[in-house]
């Protein structure tokens, strides 16, 4: 096989970055457009169940994915690559940043007050936040897309 041909460490994380921020970007979007909206409609004797499960089967969708985008995230900060420019990888990882204090400051705790019982303010503050992580992971694609247009016209 020609050496041209292989796949090289960057490519390798690059191609998990890419993949990481648009499934999230579609997770976050359906969770935001669809998921939260019916979470009303579960209805108080059975919410409490409902939020538990849906903490836990999230967070195995969502966390390794999560992880992996991070992993790759930090690999493209500390060694350059032709797919992004270093501006670019600096802005997505303030935006992954961004995401990451808003999962931590801002979803988990809601999500904790929901597991005990439907609480409209805690659901509220969790879903006007979570527009924070739809915007910040739009513009990482955006940015990963722009990026490999570049990539691909040089």
């Amino acid at each position: 096989m020609p050496e041209e041909t292989l796949l090289k460490v960057d490519d390798v994380f690059f191609l998990v970055q890419v993949f990481c921020t648009f499934a999230m970007t579609g997770i976050i979007w359906f969770v935001q457009i669809v998921h939260y909206p019916l979470m009303r409609k579960v209805g108080k004797g059975r919410f409490v169940r409902y939020a538990k499960m849906h903490l836990v089967l999230t967070a195995f969708v969502v966390a390794p994915l999560m992880l992996l985008e991070a992993a790759a995230v930090v690999f493209g900060l500390l060694h350059a690559t032709p797919w992004i420019t270093n501006e670019a990888a600096r802005l997505g990882a303030i935006l992954l940043l961004i995401i990451w204090i808003s999962t931590f400051a801002i979803h988990l705790p809601q999500h904790r007050i929901l597991e005990q019982e439907f609480e409209a303010r805690a659901y509220r503050s969790m879903l006007f936040g979570n527009w924070i992580r739809c915007y910040a992971w739009s513009f990482r694609s955006i940015i990963l897309v722009f990026n490999m247009l570049q990539a691909f016209t040089r």
